[in-house]
């Protein structure tokens, strides 16, 4: 077994599992994506860390016992489209691509192109990378079944909430100051229903900050 192998199975044991992620299908798809091939050569030692790691200016690649624990709320099934928010290099949307029966990842140009190059390299076909504002999604596409952020928001743009069917789920990580908190919300004819789910500590995706107010 390689060391990427061993790692990969480590994170599972040691990371994943004690943080109460126990559905056979999210530890699957967690095994079988090579995170390694998703981040840049210079981070492929650490791409097993229980941290979130850089991969760009301003960009993380969420923690894995986050990302797990953000996966076991959405409750993708093997019927769902998927909305996948900041990929980042693909890994979200590969793992996703395992659980899912197909995944739409949007990325700035930073990411987006090479991410899409990487899935394709791993033979996953049921997930495709976009380029487009963050913050868009991508309507055209939708409605989804599940909405993810990679990412902590400040602001969920309405836009976003509105590509998710009614009965869709929606999981982000909410910043207020330092806090971070996980929610998951179900799309009603009312708008998003909100209950809360974990706290957690993520950086900021500068599209999902506050936008400042003037004030005289």
């Amino acid at each position: 077994m390689s060391d990427f192998a061993c790692a990969r199975r480590e994170m599972i044991d040691c990371q994943i599992r004690p943080a109460d992620v126990t559905k056979y299908s999210i530890l699957r798809a967690l095994s079988q994506v090579p995170r390694e091939k998703f981040v840049p050569k210079q981070f492929q030692s650490v791409a097993y860390s229980g941290t979130n790691l850089c991969i760009g200016p301003g960009r993380y690649l969420l923690e894995p016992r986050i990302f797990a624990k953000m996966l076991t709320f959405l409750n993708v099934t093997s019927k769902d489209l998927v909305l996948d928010i900041a990929p980042g290099f693909g890994y979200s949307s590969a793992v996703l691509a395992g659980l899912a029966e197909a995944v739409i990842g949007i990325e700035t140009p930073d990411f987006a192109d090479q991410a899409q190059e990487i899935l394709s390299n791993e033979s996953i076909d049921n997930a495709v990378v976009y380029e487009g504002k963050l913050t868009d999604g991508l309507d055209s596409q939708g409605p989804f079944d599940a909405l993810i952020i990679q990412g902590g928001v400040e602001e969920l743009p309405t836009q976003l909430e509105s590509q998710v069917k009614l009965g869709g789920r929606i999981v982000a990580l909410f910043i207020d100051g330092v806090r971070a908190e996980c929610w998951r919300g179900l799309r009603t004819m009312h708008g998003v229903d909100w209950n809360f789910c974990f706290n957690a500590s993520v950086p900021v995706l500068k599209d999902f900050s506050k936008k400042q107010e003037f004030v005289f």
